[in-house]
């Protein structure tokens, strides 16, 4: 984004969640809470949504999080943090969002219940696939798409879960539109898989091992997963194509609340995969300095770091250093293309006690400055 404003970014990063909430104790959520007398956590932290990026100018929308803590049947422990998120909003260049996402613990932990569900109405960028994409390629496109996500994870033992995951995305009303008004659409001339939408059933099985001493801010332990999923016309779908996921994380807590974290991030595809569901470089959670559409591929593997400490009453901030490519063969990476994003971001305290933070990010890389703003840490 190399024309956002961050010093606007920040100032409303501040008013949304700092002065809007009201005075409060360190040790006192900013939320709705309830404990009830078999001492299950429970509450709900409202918030109003307002963000600025040139892709989607001005936004307007609301975030509703509920989170929950049960309490064992059979002991004085609990369930780590369970969340669910909805959330909607509306630009000024006409584009909404509304998604329902979902991670939540049953008692025990016995089952990991993850999914989400969304609609929207998107502009989107295309600059062409691969990493030889000029700026003045820049094309585009607006489509509609209604998804889904659906991963019942049984609990084997040793936290780790495994089990079936389902997803559903139809991508419609779509509109070609050169962003010089010449040119004629990439898209369209080459018949990229996805140019004018279609359905993508997939069916595939998800393995998670998740030894992190706390799912908002784990200062020790380490998250594994693992994903394979086909996607294919034999389903109902319009696509054939197989995708496979990687994530890594490791966590060292270096006194309290100072954190240094890494993780690795592969996501690999094959067949005929449509332009919406490519690899990435780029967005909330790796590269944050290049915005999701900038870069796509078949297949993308990237690195980072991250280094959390406190400020003062409820602020924090990181520091964060990454490097991440996209590719089609393997053979195809370059050292003088592989992208870097260097940057910091700030943290507002939402529950003191389990540590949940929302978070704003500025990024530093070869594209220039890109903004993100999310609820808990980027991985």
């Amino acid at each position: 984004m190399k024309s956002v404003q961050p010093v606007f970014l920040l100032l409303l990063f501040f008013l949304l969640f700092v002065t809007a909430q009201p005075a409060a104790a360190q040790t006192k959520p900013l939320a709705i809470e309830e404990v009830d007398e078999n001492r299950t956590k429970r509450g709900l932290i409202p918030a109003p949504v307002v963000y600025y990026t040139p892709n989607t100018k001005f936004a307007f929308g609301a975030s509703l999080v509920g989170y929950l803590k049960l309490r064992s049947k059979i002991d004085t422990s609990s369930t780590r943090l369970s969340i669910a998120r909805l959330f909607t909003d509306f630009t000024t260049n006409r584009q909404t969002h509304q998604f329902l996402f979902w991670n939540i613990f049953t008692r025990e932990e016995n089952y990991l219940m993850r999914g989400e569900i969304r609609h929207r109405v998107f502009r989107d960028r295309f600059f062409g696939i691969g990493n030889a994409t000029p700026d003045e390629a820049e094309e585009v496109f607006w489509y509609s798409y209604i998804s889904g996500r659906f991963a019942p994870l049984k609990n084997i033992g040793n936290r780790v879960f495994i089990g079936p995951d389902f997803q559903i995305a139809n991508y419609y009303d779509t509109d070609l539109n050169p962003a010089n008004g010449e040119m004629q659409s990439q898209l369209l001339r080459n018949k990229i898989a996805g140019y004018d939408g279609g359905m993508n059933l997939g069916l595939g099985v998800t393995v998670v091992n998740d030894n992190r001493n706390n799912i908002a801010f784990p200062s020790s332990g380490y998250y594994l997963e693992a994903s394979a999923h086909r996607f294919s016309e034999s389903f109902g779908g319009d696509f054939n194509y197989n995708n496979y996921n990687f994530i890594a994380s490791k966590y060292w807590g270096l006194k309290p609340d100072h954190v240094l974290a890494g993780n690795i991030t592969l996501n690999l595809n094959s067949g005929e995969v449509p332009v919406q569901r490519l690899a990435t470089a780029g967005g909330e959670q790796i590269l944050r300095s290049y915005t999701r559409n900038r870069f796509l591929a078949d297949n993308f593997a990237g690195v980072q770091a991250e280094y959390r400490f406190p400020l003062f009453w409820r602020l924090g901030m990181v520091a964060f250093a990454g490097a991440g490519e996209v590719f089609d063969d393997f053979s195809d990476t370059d050292f003088s293309t592989i992208k870097y994003s260097v940057g910091t971001g700030f943290r507002l305290r939402l529950l003191p006690e389990e540590k949940l933070h929302s978070r704003l990010d500025i990024g530093l890389g070869r594209e220039g400055i890109a903004i993100s703003v999310g609820l808990g840490e980027a991985f």
